[in-house]
C-alpha cells in the first residue's frame, strides 16, 4: 500500500516539475536574436542625420518584431535587435566603430556611416576582394543608409549601399529645369569645401550636369567642363573659390555678394542644412532672387525647413524619399514618433532592416555564436545576389558588381514650409 502511495506521489512530483520546467523562460543559451549594428553622426553639426537614422531604424526593428520576427535556418523565429553608435562625421571614429563591431560584437551586419568622407575611409579597411587570403581587411557586411557620394561601395566586396544615384537624379533634374525655364541660361554657385559629399557632388556632378543641359557658368563657362561627370571638376572648385565656405562658417556675406555680382539666372547652394540655411538667409538679406535655385540632395530635409523655410522658398532638390506612398507616409510618422524625421537618407534605414530580414530568411542564417563568421559571409553573398527589393517609393534595383542601388526619386520644391513634389518621373 505504501509503495503505491509512493509511486503516486512520485508521479505527481514529476508532473509538477514538468509543468514548472515548461513554464520557465528559455535559457540564455537557447535564446537567439538577430543582432545588427548601426552608426552615424549623433554629434557635431550633422548630428540630426544620425538621430534621424536611429529613429527610423528603431521603428523598422519594432515593425519586424511586431510582425513575428525573423525566421532562421532551422525554423527558429528570432527577434531582431540593434545597437547604434556615434561615429560623428569623422573618418577615424567611423573606422574605430567598424573595427569594434566586427571584432567585439555578434552583429551580423552594419548600417552606416553618415558622411561620404568617413565612408570612403572606412570602406578602405575592408577586404577588397572576397576570399583574397593576402588581404587581411575586415570581413563584415555593410549596408549603408546615408553616405551618398557616387561610387563608394566599389571599394570593397563587403560594402553595399542603399542610396539614390545623384548622377542620374541631377541629370534628370537639369533636363526638367531646361524645359521649365527656357529663358534661364547662366549658372553660379558655391559649396562646403570641407565636406566631401557636398564639394565633390557640386564639382563632379551638379555643374557638369547643368552644362550638359545647356546651362553655362557665368562669364563664358569653365575650362574642361564638358557636360560629362568629373571632367573639369578641379576648375569648378577654383572658379567658385570666392563663393565657397566651410561647415563651421556662420558669416556668408562675402559669398552672397559673389552670388549677387554674378547675376546668374540659376544659383546652386551645394551644402548640408546648417550652412545651406546660413547662405540662404544671407542671400535673402541681400535681396538676391535668381530665376532658379537648386540645392544639394542632403538638404531636402526637415532640418532645412525648420531652420530657414522662408529663405529656402522655391529651392529645387532631387530626392529619393517623399511621403507619397502609404508605406512612405507610415515611415515618416514612425520616425516622428521616435524623435526624428524621415528623408532620403534616414528612410533607407527602414528599407535596410527589411532587406536584412529578407536576406537572412533566404540564406539559412543560424544566429549562433559559433556560426557568426559563416552567417556574416552568407549575408554578404545574399546581398550581392539581390536583383530587386521592395522600397518605400517603389522597387529598388541592384548593381551587383558595384554594391549600389537603383532607387526611385522625385523632384521637390520648398513651398510654404514643406517639400512639395513638383515632378515624379517614376
Amino acid at each position: 500500500m505504501s509503495a503505491v502511495r509512493l509511486s503516486t506521489t512520485a508521479l505527481a512530483s514529476m508532473a509538477v516539475a514538468a509543468l514548472i520546467a515548461f513554464a520557465q523562460p528559455v535559457s540564455a543559451a537557447d535564446e537567439r536574436t538577430v543582432k545588427i549594428a548601426g552608426w552615424g553622426a549623433k554629434s557635431g553639426p550633422l548630428r540630426s542625420f544620425g538621430v534621424n537614422s536611429e529613429a527610423v531604424l528603431k521603428a523598422a526593428v519594432q515593425s519586424i518584431n511586431d510582425s513575428g520576427g525573423v525566421k532562421l535556418g532551422d525554423g527558429t523565429v528570432a527577434q531582431m535587435e540593434f545597437t547604434y553608435y556615434d561615429s560623428a562625421c569623422n573618418a577615424d571614429q567611423a573606422i574605430s566603430v567598424a573595427r569594434k563591431v566586427e571584432s567585439q560584437t555578434e552583429a551580423l551586419i552594419g548600417i552606416g556611416p553618415t558622411c561620404s568622407g568617413a565612408a570612403a575611409a572606412m570602406y578602405g579597411i575592408f577586404q577588397k576582394t572576397v576570399d583574397d587570403e593576402s588581404d587581411t581587411g575586415l570581413q563584415f557586411p555593410i549596408l549603408t543608409d546615408t553616405a551618398i557620394r557616387p561610387g563608394l561601395a566599389k571599394k570593397s566586396q563587403w560594402t553595399f549601399r542603399n542610396v539614390p544615384n545623384e548622377i542620374t537624379m541631377y541629370d534628370e533634374l537639369f533636363a526638367w529645369l531646361r524645359a521649365q525655364y527656357p529663358d534661364a541660361k547662366t549658372i553660379y554657385g558655391g559649396t562646403e569645401t570641407d565636406q566631401a559629399h557636398s564639394k565633390l557632388t557640386f564639382a563632379i556632378v551638379i555643374v557638369p550636369m547643368a552644362k550638359k543641359h545647356g546651362f553655362e557658368w557665368v562669364g563664358g563657362g569653365i575650362e574642361g567642363v564638358t557636360g560629362k561627370v568629373r571632367e573639369g571638376y578641379e576648375n569648378v572648385l577654383e572658379v567658385s573659390k570666392s563663393s565657397n565656405w566651410l561647415m563651421a562658417d556662420t558669416n556668408f556675406s562675402v559669398q552672397a555678394r559673389a552670388f549677387k555680382k554674378s547675376g546668374a539666372d540659376m544659383m546652386i547652394v551645394s551644402s548640408h542644412p546648417f550652412t545651406t540655411c546660413g547662405m540662404l538667409k544671407e542671400m535673402k538679406r541681400q535681396r538676391i532672387k535668381p530665376k532658379v535655385l537648386v540645392g544639394l540632395t542632403s538638404s531636402s530635409s526637415a532640418e532645412t525647413l525648420k531652420g530657414c523655410s522662408a529663405a529656402a522658398e522655391g529651392m529645387y532638390i532631387p530626392t529619393g524619399f517623399a511621403p507619397i506612398t502609404d508605406a512612405a507616409a507610415k515611415v515618416a510618422a514612425a520616425a516622428e514618433a521616435n524623435g526624428g524625421s524621415a528623408d532620403l537618407h534616414s528612410a533607407a534605414a527602414w528599407e535596410n532592416a527589411h532587406i536584412i530580414k529578407q536576406v537572412i530568411e533566404s540564406t539559412g542564417i543560424m544566429a549562433k555564436p559559433e556560426t557568426l563568421n559563416d552567417d556574416r559571409r552568407k549575408i554578404r553573398d545574399g546581398l550581392e545576389t539581390l536583383v530587386k527589393v521592395d522600397g518605400l517609393m517603389g522597387d529598388i534595383g541592384r548593381v551587383q558588381d558595384e554594391g549600389e542601388s537603383v532607387k526611385p526619386y522625385v523632384f521637390v520644391q520648398a513651398d510654404s514650409g514643406t517639400w512639395k513634389v513638383v515632378h515624379d518621373p517614376r
